[in-house]
């Protein structure tokens, strides 16, 4: 089964509007902030391709979002209707993987990595997260994973439970390089200290 078809038997399993991170998607596959109304008419549509990659690029405060799952989604919007093809399109632009990585964890494909076997592949300059203490873990998990980012760490906590509405959860397997990047910085911290 391709993934948008399988995204369109998910979306039949529960009534709209459904959300997918801060975006709900409206009947007709209309999208919009998920604190937004899609019929008010003070929200433009966001007709071209470049403003809607702004939109994921940039949070309400115009600053770069280094994770796509991190939040502060800009308000004010509306995109669609779109046809399936074109909601998988967007969903991937806003959210990469989250379809497919839902597909694979239902039908148990899905095997989360633990954070000291992607730690122990690393080399180079990343090669010093393999000296991350255990106890730094939870910490920067909180300040990374739960406070910065939308997407559940599966190779960190246990499985996710959809929320009521919530038509794609976004599940993280893997330590993304965000992730990395922060862990080195705070095993170099510690290997200097």
């Amino acid at each position: 089964m391709k993934l948008t078809q399988w995204l369109e038997a998910r979306l039949a399993r529960t009534p709209p509007p459904w959300t997918v991170g801060e975006v709900r998607i409206f009947p007709g596959y209309l999208l919009a902030h998920r604190e937004d109304a899609p019929e008010d008419s003070r929200l433009r549509h966001l007709l071209g391709w470049e403003a809607f990659l702004d939109l994921v690029r940039f949070d309400a405060a115009g600053r770069f979002r280094p994770l796509r799952g991190a939040p502060g989604l800009r308000k004010g919007w509306r995109r669609g209707p779109l046809s399936i093809d074109e909601l998988f399109a967007d969903l991937r632009v806003l959210y990469p993987g989250a379809v497919a990585l839902l597909a694979e964890w239902e039908t148990k494909r899905l095997a989360p990595t633990p954070f000291s076997e992607t730690a122990r592949r690393q080399t180079g300059l990343y090669e010093v997260t393999r000296q991350l203490p255990e106890e730094d873990l939870p910490a920067l998990v909180e300040q990374i994973c739960v406070r910065g980012c939308l997407r559940r760490p599966l190779w960190h906590a246990p499985a996710p439970q959809p929320e009521e509405q919530e038509a794609v959860p976004l599940l993280c397997p893997e330590a993304c390089h965000f992730f990395l990047h922060k862990a080195r910085s705070r095993a170099a911290l510690r290997a200097a200290a």
